[in-house]
C-alpha cells in the first residue's frame, strides 16, 4: 500500500475509551484523573486491522472534547465511504482535526505494515531510547528518584521545573547530578512558566550542571524571546507546546528559536507530518524528539515507531515515551516495557480487545455498507 493510499476497507470504526490514570495527572490546567481518547480501527477486505488513536492534550475542556467527538464521527463516516480528510481543511480545524488526522493516519500506516508483513524497515533501529521523568521538586527525594532511574538504566533525566526561586533550582540540580552522575543527561521543561528574565537567571544559575537542554521556557507564541534567550544562555532551548503544526515548525525554524524541537504526534497531524518536520528540521541541523499527550499503548506505538524513523543528528537522543505506567491500562495485550532504559519497537501490535471492551463508553463506525453508531 503506497504512503497517502485510501486503502479498501470493510470495517471503520472508532471507540471512545476512558482509562483512568493510576495517580492523579498534573496538568497546566489543574489534575486530571483519566485518559480519554477515540481508538481507530481499520479493517481491509481480507480482515486485517490497523489501529491509530485520536487524542487531544489530557486537559483539554469538555467542549473540546465534545468537538472532537463530533469530528470523529464525521470522519469515521467520510472514511468509510472512500473520502480520507483534507489536509488544507484539517489544518483549518486547529488541534482536532490535527488529533483526528493523526489517529486516522496512524491505523492507515499501521495496516499498511500488516499487509506488507514489515513492522519497521530494516534501516532503523530496533529499539528507541527514552527519558525517565522525575515530578518531585525536593532535593533529596529528587535525588533518590534520580539515583533509582540510573539504576533502571536510564541514562537521561526529564525534570518539571515552576517559577521556584533560583537557589530552591540550583540546590534540585545539584542533589539531581550529584546522585546521576556526570554521564548522564539531564533535561528540564518548564512548560512555559518563565519570562525571559527569569528563564536567562536560572539557565544562566544552571550552566554549570551540563544540562542537555530546557524544554519551552517561554510562552509557546514567543519565538523572539527563545531566540534572544537562544544567544543569551549557553543551555540549548528546545520547544514543544510552540510546536503544533508543520507551519509552526517551520516559523520556529525561521526564527532560530529552538536548538531542539520535541514534538508529539496527536499534536501536529500524526507520522506523516511528523516526518515532514523532521526532515525540515534536519535540513538546518535540528534534531527532533517525540512525546505524547500520554495516549494509551496505541497511541504509544505509533509514536515509538515514528521516533525509530526519524533521521540521526550526531548523537541518539532519548524520547519522551516510557509512559505506559501512568494509565490503569495500556490496551495492549503485552505493555511495552522499558529495558535499559530502552523500549523495543515490537513486530506487531497486539491490542486488548477485551480491555478495549471494558473501558469503551462509545462506539462509532460503519462497516459492510451499513453505518451505526452506539452509545452506551
Amino acid at each position: 500500500m503506497p504512503p497517502g493510499t485510501l486503502p479498501h476497507l470493510d470495517l471503520v470504526e472508532a471507540y471512545h475509551v476512558s482509562v483512568p490514570f493510576r495517580r492523579p495527572f498534573a496538568t497546566a490546567g489543574g489534575f486530571v484523573t483519566t485518559r480519554s481518547s477515540w481508538i481507530v480501527r481499520l479493517r481491509d477486505l481480507d480482515g486485517r486491522d490497523g489501529w491509530g488513536e485520536i487524542a487531544l492534550d489530557p486537559g483539554a475542556s469538555t467542549s473540546e472534547m465534545d468537538r472532537l467527538a463530533l469530528a470523529v464521527r464525521e470522519a469515521v463516516e467520510a472514511f468509510a465511504a472512500g473520502r480520507g480528510p483534507d489536509p488544507q481543511v484539517v489544518a483549518a480545524s486547529g488541534s482536532t482535526g490535527r488529533a483526528v488526522l493523526a489517529g486516522l493516519d496512524e491505523a492507515r500506516e499501521a495496516l499498511a505494515r500488516v499487509v506488507s508483513g514489515a513492522s519497521t524497515s530494516a534501516q532503523v533501529p530496533g529499539s528507541v531510547a527514552v527519558n525517565a521523568t522525575l515530578d518531585v521538586t525536593e532535593p533529596r527525594p529528587a535525588a533518590e528518584a534520580a539515583a533509582r532511574a540510573v539504576a533502571a538504566g536510564f541514562s537521561c533525566l526529564k525534570l518539571k521545573v515552576t517559577a521556584e526561586a533560583p537557589a530552591a533550582l540550583v540546590a534540585r540540580l545539584r542533589a539531581v547530578r550529584e546522585a546521576a552522575g556526570g554521564s548522564v543527561r539531564i533535561r528540564l521543561d518548564a512548560n512555559g512558566s518563565w519570562s525571559v528574565a527569569e528563564a536567562a537567571e536560572r539557565l544562566n544559575a544552571l550552566a554549570p550542571f551540563e544540562i542537555e537542554y530546557v524544554e519551552q521556557p517561554l510562552a509557546s507564541n514567543d519565538f523572539s524571546g527563545h531566540a534572544a534567550l537562544r544567544l543569551a544562555c549557553s543551555v540549548p532551548i528546545a520547544l514543544d507546546e510552540s510546536i503544533d503544526s508543520e507551519e509552526a515548525a517551520v516559523a520556529a525554524l525561521a526564527a532560530g528559536a529552538a536548538d531542539v524541537l520535541v514534538v508529539k504526534p496527536a499534536r501536529v497531524g500524526g507520522p506523516a507530518i511528523v516526518r515532514a518536520i523532521a526532515a525540515r528540521a534536519a535540513a538546518v541541523g535540528v534534531p527532533v524528539v517525540l512525546s505524547t499527550f500520554f495516549e494509551t499503548g496505541i497511541g504509544t506505538d505509533a509514536a515509538l515507531r515514528a521516533a525509530a524513523e526519524l533521521p540521526l543528528l550526531g548523537r541518539e537522543r532519548a524520547h519522551g515515551l516510557a509512559t505506559a505506567g501512568l494509565l490503569a491500562h495500556d490496551l495492549l495485550k503485552a505493555p511495552a516495557a522499558v529495558v535499559d532504559g530502552r523500549i523495543a519497537v515490537p513486530a506487531a501490535l497486539a491490542v486488548d480487545e477485551g480491555a478495549l471492551e471494558r473501558f469503551m463508553v462509545e462506539r462509532a463506525g460503519a462497516g459492510s455498507g451499513a453505518a451505526r453508531r452506539v452509545a452506551r
